[in-house]
């Protein structure tokens, strides 16, 4: 009978023990909700922190780096930025009214260094600072030691003659500036500009211009001359690389202010650009 009794305590016993152990290995409801929380928790963090830096620091990167322009490298930076700034026309907005010009493609070097200089707001402030009736309207400078640290700062060059058969200083046309004395190769100024005003030729005149400067006008800019006008002598001196295709009449208005020393305006005739979208 004991041993009955013992047996049964024995098998009793150990059903306990099993039940135990099944009730141990499972999680409690509460230890459960802690894992999902942390689960949770892990998923909520923040994932984008570095990717955003790093995009940070990608563009940083791919922003491209200042280059002062030279003699020696103006044309392969020049050819460069033409490249990836495809823009013509720009607005010329002064105080005596606006203007649009319209660049060539046949002038990549000076329509390049023009878009370059008006991204930079290197025009803006400054003024028609030459001003002669019936001839041209020049600007691009003022006579400030701000401007000089400006042009200093952007480069120390002048560009390539780029003389092309059919850009001719008509009126409405853009050209640049160039010095005369020790310049073999008539390169232009790089921030000088001007606008043809000019007047309207006879037959008479164009031949005498051609004898006189030693020019061949033909009979195509012989009608344009003879028609819209412009200055026909400085055809193959500078580099005429746009024209003025809305606002012709504002440089009329400019051309007729009164100037003193230097032909330069006795009231100011300031310069703001912006590229036309």
């Amino acid at each position: 009978m004991k041993t009955r009794i013992n047996i049964a305590k024995v098998l009793i016993s150990m059903v306990l023990a099993v039940v135990l152990c099944a009730c141990g290995s499972q999680p409690s409801p509460q230890g459960q909700q802690k894992a999902e929380t942390s689960a949770q928790t892990e998923k909520a963090k923040p994932k984008t922190e570095k990717p955003k830096q790093a995009s940070t620091q990608k563009k940083k990167a791919d922003k491209p780096k200042k280059v002062r322009l030279t003699e020696d490298n103006v044309v392969e930076e020049l050819t460069k930025y033409g490249r990836q700034n495809p823009e013509k026309r720009v607005r010329i907005i002064t105080s005596m009214g606006t203007m649009v010009v319209e660049l060539y493609d046949n002038t990549p070097l000076h329509r390049a260094n023009f878009i370059h200089l008006v991204k930079e707001h290197y025009y803006d402030g400054t003024e028609f600072y030459r001003v002669i009736n019936n001839f041209m309207i020049q600007g691009g400078d003022t006579d400030g030691y701000e401007r000089r640290a400006v042009k200093e700062k952007i480069g120390k060059y002048t560009l390539p003659p780029e003389f092309r058969e059919d850009n001719i200083h008509k009126r409405g046309a853009l050209s640049m500036v160039r010095e005369y004395k020790d310049n073999p190769e008539k390169r232009s100024s790089p921030f000088e500009f001007f606008i043809v005003q000019g007047t309207v030729y006879t037959e008479g005149e164009l031949n005498g211009t051609e004898f006189n400067y030693d020019v061949k006008i033909s009979p195509e800019h012989r009608a344009v001359y003879k028609s819209v006008g412009g200055c026909a002598y400085l055809d193959g001196q500078h580099t005429v690389f746009g024209e003025v295709v809305e606002g012709l009449e504002v440089i009329d208005k400019i051309a007729a202010v009164k100037t003193g020393q230097g032909d330069w305006p006795l009231t100011p005739v300031t310069i703001k650009m912006e590229i036309v979208k």
